[in-house]
């Protein structure tokens, strides 16, 4: 194969991607100014507005005086000079740059070729973070909003369980049967529908104060474990902690996540029989960890539902709840970009698995 057709078919290559891609020569270390254009594919030469014939061989200086004035522009040459003289990779993330014909945010990194030669990634995402801003925006409109209906919502039903409580404390010797039963139905409907409004504003709230940090989660567990200490007491649960790793994550997300699944193998053991569950990680592609208990179980016909909001797999009679635990788990552990799954044969207990990758 000839070289010229070689050369033919790179250009053609490099043209046809659809992210921007140029090639500089770095004339010299220590003047950014002789810095000259080697190769610009058609994305780039468009977001330049301009030929090909007006940019290869001249410098950046002759082509585009303004990206020197400019202060996105100038964190760009600079990596540019940086790379050359170093050898190793710039990952600028998101540069800003405009001038009298364009205006734009931009993902940029820079890479070196050889000596004296780098070349450049260029990818236009003002549509993108335009989109991602509005869509922000909108989130916390949608956030504000569900705030004030929870609030009107809770405000009802504190007058309903306000006049149950008032009807029986004034006439409670004069209630039948009948009467004490209707009232507490209507008092344990408010409850239910006051822990489900908390429930959906603390599912919508899931990640959107995002603090990534480093979580101890041996630390994390006995936190939780202090949270549920009543529940625990009550049913004589023990819970076996295995060492656990500290991992970068969403700090009061994961805590409800661990308390959600603890919660649950305390809430669904067999009767008479005190919950044990054990908490476990091992280290495979990032972390996996894993929540045992010797709880009811899970039949087969029913592993593809406990991730869904509000699908209840027993009466309310039985355990109380408002279907959405197992949701918001899921809902973190994706927040995560990790994946939930369960083993669990009925009758003889669940172990949840999560991922948290590295």
């Amino acid at each position: 194969m000839k070289k010229g057709l070689n050369i033919e078919i790179l250009t053609k290559t490099f043209d046809d991607l659809p992210h921007g891609v140029g090639i500089f020569q770095v004339v010299g270390l220590s003047d950014i100014k002789n810095i000259r254009y080697v190769f610009m594919n058609k994305v780039i030469l468009q977001e330049m507005r301009k030929t090909r014939e007006e940019v290869i061989g001249k410098k950046i200086i002759e082509v585009a005086p303004e990206a020197y004035a400019h202060e996105g522009g100038l964190q760009v040459i600079n990596a540019y000079r940086k790379v050359a003289e170093d050898h190793e990779p710039i990952n600028l993330g998101l540069v800003e740059y405009s001038n009298h014909m364009v205006a734009g945010t931009y993902e940029c990194s820079v890479h070196h070729i050889q000596d004296g030669f780098i070349y450049v990634m260029l990818r236009n995402v003002t549509e993108l973070e335009r989109t991602k801003n509005e869509l922000e925006l909108k989130n916390k409109e949608l956030t504000q909003f569900a705030h004030m209906v929870s609030h009107d919502l809770k405000e009802p039903l504190r007058t309903i369980s306000g006049f149950v409580k008032l009807i029986e404390n004034k006439h409670q010797n004069k209630l039948d049967e009948q009467a004490h039963k209707l009232l507490d139905f209507i008092s344990k409907a408010t409850d239910r529908m006051r822990i489900l409004i908390n429930d959906l504003l603390d599912y919508g709230s899931i990640g959107q104060v995002k603090e990534m940090m480093t979580v101890d989660c041996k630390k994390l567990i006995e936190v939780v474990q202090q949270d549920l200490q009543a529940i625990i007491k009550d049913t004589n649960a023990t819970i076996d902690v295995a060492e656990l790793p500290k991992i970068r994550g969403y700090q009061t997300e994961l805590r409800l996540l661990f308390q959600n699944l603890i919660s649950n193998s305390i809430k669904f053991s067999k009767p008479g029989i005190a919950p044990k569950i054990k908490i476990s990680a091992k280290e495979q592609d990032g972390w996996t960890f894993s929540i045992q208990d010797n709880g009811i179980g899970i039949s087969d016909e029913h592993m593809d539902k406990i991730f869904i909001a509000f699908r209840r797999l027993h009466s309310k009679s039985e355990f109380e709840g408002s279907g959405i635990g197992l949701a918001h788990c899921k809902k973190i552990v994706e927040l995560h970009n990790g994946k939930l799954w369960v083993t669990s044969k009925y009758g003889e207990g669940s172990t949840f698995h999560f991922t948290i990758p590295s």
